[in-house]
């Protein structure tokens, strides 16, 4: 099995290139708790499954395409003064965990509630030196509690599945931030919120670059109406 000294450092180079490429500039604690994050899954995903890749494949498929929406993300944040922040169904704390790594002094929720996946979690966090901002909720989603101004999910249900029970966590000025990837699937999860859902929404879309990634990519952003 491979040690986390193996792993720190394998890819700097294609992690650096691809930082460059979105603008974004970490400093030398951010990425020694981005090594650290990469290393934990590496590590661990062997047993856990926690994402169906490896190597540069998941740097690029995982790490860098959760943090594709950071600046988008950042800019939302400004509307609020000391916004709360949740990433649900968060697995492998994708896109959680990258973006907390990268929007240094916010606080996030992890909410995950397969238990083999939140101690996976809580583990990662002590390894990158997270635990004093970001928490984990082990919890079903219909158990949350509390409200949230800002609230990610990747790779999670369904949006038709999930909003009316996003609504009452979200902030009444909150907005949702879906990492999605076709436009026509996109389109058709929306179709069915209008005609479904209890809730009703408004929405943009964001697409999203993610370096050496031949793949649409989008970032669906939804307000309460």
């Amino acid at each position: 099995m491979w040690t986390k000294g193996d792993i720190v450092g394998m890819y700097d180079a294609l992690i650096a290139s691809s930082l460059a490429q979105l603008h974004l500039e970490f400093d030398a604690e951010q990425l020694e708790q981005l090594n650290s994050y990469i290393a934990e899954i590496e590590l661990w995903n062997p047993v856990y499954k926690l994402v169906g890749a490896g190597g540069e494949e998941l740097i690029t498929k995982h790490i860098i395409d959760s943090l594709s929406a950071v600046d988008h993300i950042k800019g939302l944040l400004q509307a609020y003064e000391h916004p709360v922040l949740a990433d649900l169904g968060s697995g492998a704390g994708l896109p959680g965990i990258p973006l907390a790594i990268a929007l240094k002094g916010y606080s996030f929720t992890l909410v995950e509630r397969m238990g083999r996946r939140v101690g996976f979690l809580n583990n990662a966090l002590a390894r990158c030196g997270l635990g004093d901002r970001v928490t984990v909720y082990d919890k079903d989603l219909s158990q949350v509690k509390g409200t949230f101004d800002l609230i990610t999910f990747r790779a999670f249900h369904p949006l038709y599945d999930i909003l009316d029970q996003v609504a009452p966590i979200l902030s009444p000025q909150g907005v949702v931030c879906a990492y999605k990837g076709q436009m026509d699937s996109l389109v058709k999860e929306l179709e069915q919120v209008r005609t479904s859902c209890k809730s009703s929404w408004v929405e943009k879309t964001e697409n999203l670059v993610v370096p050496y990634l031949d793949a649409q990519r989008l970032l669906c952003i939804l307000k309460k109406k």
